[in-house]
C-alpha cells in the first residue's frame, strides 16, 4: 500500500498555512519534494483541463462512498463536497499550481476547508482516480461520436430513399464500369458507418467500467464499497484485478481505433464526393467550399479535402498511441 492509496489527510496538517493559503508549490505532497526545474515539463494540469468536471464528479463520488462506509465523518464529507461545489464554480482556470489536475484540486480543497480537506484523497491513488477520470469523460466523448454516426446513418438512408432510381455510374479502378443508382452508393457507405457504429458502442462497453479501488495498483486496506463508487459514476461494473484497473490503457487504444477506422469510411465518402463534383455529377453547397483568390470562378472542395486529411492525422495518433503504450510494463508508469 502506497502513500497515496493510504493517508487520512492528517499528516497535511503542518503543510497548512495559517491562512488556509498555499505557496507555489502548493499544500499536497509540499514535505516529499521542494519542486526544481523539471516541474513545469512534469505537469500536465493545463492538458488536464479536458478531465476537469471528471475529476470533479470522481472526487464527488469518492467522498460520498467514504461517509456511507464511516471512512470519513459524515460532517468533513459535507464540507469537502462543499468546497468542491465552489471549486467547480471558479472553474479550472482558478486552480493553485500543481503536478496535474487531481493534486491542484485537492489542494483547492484543503485551502477552503483545511487539512480535513486532505481526507478526500483516503483509499485512493492518483492511479486509480486518473483512470477513472479518463474513463469518466472518454464515454462522453464515444457517445457523442455515436450520435454523429446515427445522424449521418439517417442522412444516407435519406439520401437513398430520394434517389432510389437515380442512375449514375459505377467505378472500378476511378474508370465507369457498370450503372448503379444513387441508392445503390449511399446505401454502401450507410453499411459501413453502421459497423462504424457498432465498433464505437463495443468500445463503450470496455470503457465504462470503474478502475477506482485499484488505488496505485495493489487496492487499499480500507473498507471501502468499489460498486458503491461505479454506481455514483454510472459505470456498469467494476475492473476486477487492481493492478489492471490503475494501469491498463487498452481501452483507449480500442477506442482510438474505431475512431480511425470511422475517420478513414468519411474520408472515401468526402473522395468519392470530390470525384462527383469533379465530374459534375453534384453540385457542392457553398458553404462547404471555397474560391481561389486568383481564379473566382472556382468552387474549391476544402471541406472534403480536409475530411481526408483529418483522418490521416487519426490514422496517426492510433500508431502514436499504439508506440507509447508498447513499451509500458505494469503496473503504472508516465
Amino acid at each position: 500500500m502506497t502513500e497515496e492509496s493510504a493517508h487520512d489527510g492528517s499528516e497535511l496538517e503542518s503543510d497548512v498555512a495559517t491562512d488556509g493559503g498555499s505557496d507555489d508549490e502548493g499544500v499536497v505532497r509540499r514535505d516529499r519534494f521542494s519542486g526544481g526545474p523539471a516541474r513545469s515539463f512534469l505537469s500536465s494540469l493545463a492538458a488536464d483541463e479536458r478531465i476537469f468536471a471528471a475529476d470533479l464528479e470522481v472526487d464527488r463520488a469518492h467522498t460520498v462512498m467514504l461517509a456511507e462506509q464511516g471512512i470519513v465523518a459524515d460532517d468533513v464529507a459535507g464540507q469537502i463536497l462543499t468546497a468542491i461545489d465552489a471549486i467547480e464554480v471558479d472553474g479550472h482556470d482558478s486552480l493553485p499550481d500543481g503536478e496535474d489536475v487531481h493534486e491542484a484540486i485537492e489542494t483547492a480543497v484543503i485551502e477552503r476547508i483545511g487539512a480535513e480537506g486532505g481526507k478526500m484523497h483516503t483509499a485512493r491513488s492518483r492511479n486509480d482516480e486518473v483512470a477513472a477520470c479518463i474513463r469518466y469523460r472518454l464515454r462522453e466523448d464515444v457517445l457523442e461520436a455515436i450520435e454523429t454516426t446515427l445522424a449521418l446513418r439517417e442522412s444516407l438512408v435519406e439520401v437513398a430513399a430520394e434517389h432510389a432510381e437515380t442512375i449514375m455510374p459505377g467505378y472500378t479502378h476511378l474508370q465507369p464500369a457498370q450503372p448503379t443508382t444513387v441508392a445503390h452508393w449511399a446505401l454502401a457507405y450507410e453499411g459501413a458507418v453502421r459497423r462504424d457504429t457498432d465498433r464505437l458502442l463495443e468500445a463503450y462497453s470496455r470503457i465504462n467500467e470503474s478502475p477506482l479501488g485499484g488505488a496505485a495498483f495493489a487496492g487499499t486496506t480500507f473498507d471501502i464499497d468499489r460498486d458503491r463508487t461505479a454506481e455514483l459514476l454510472g459505470f456498469d461494473s467494476v475492473v476486477d484485478n487492481s493492478m489492471d484497473a490503475a494501469s491498463s490503457r487498452d481501452f483507449l487504444l480500442e477506442t482510438v481505433q474505431a475512431l480511425s477506422t470511422h475517420a478513414t469510411t468519411l474520408s472515401g465518402l468526402a473522395e468519392d464526393v470530390i470525384i462527383f463534383a469533379n465530374r459534375g455529377f453534384v453540385d457542392l453547397a457553398d458553404d462547404y467550399s471555397s474560391t481561389s483568390s486568383i481564379m473566382p470562378q472556382k468552387k474549391n472542395p476544402d471541406t472534403l479535402e480536409l475530411v481526408r486529411a483529418v483522418a490521416g492525422d487519426a490514422a496517426g495518433g492510433v500508431q502514436g498511441l499504439t508506440t507509447t503504450l508498447k513499451g509500458l510494463p505494469r503496473a503504472y508508469n508516465r
